[in-house]
């Protein structure tokens, strides 16, 4: 089986990228002293990195693609209303 595209390898995907490039464009904002930014970035990263563990492992376990991606949809909602609110 190959590691195929989903709702939840590409959500996490472009958080990812989201991440990355907004790590770049505000890296001074991030790094001042009295914030929290370094380690939110990292903690973010971490999560998508959890999340795209989990879609590899539901890729080995649910065959049908049809429910590994409502699955996975259900997945980047609950990410989603967990995470922005916070932000």
């Amino acid at each position: 089986m190959t590691y195929r595209p989903t709702v939840l390898n590409v959500s996490m995907g472009l958080s990812l990228l989201m991440l990355f490039i907004n790590t770049i464009q505000d890296y001074k904002a991030l790094a001042a002293e009295e914030g929290w930014g370094i380690l939110a970035t990292i903690g973010l990263s971490g999560i998508c990195l959890v999340a795209l563990i989990v879609d590899l492992t539901l890729q080995k376990l649910i065959k049908n693609r049809i429910t590994l991606n409502i699955v996975e949809c259900i997945i980047v909602i609950g990410l989603a209303m967990a995470i922005l609110p916070d932000l």
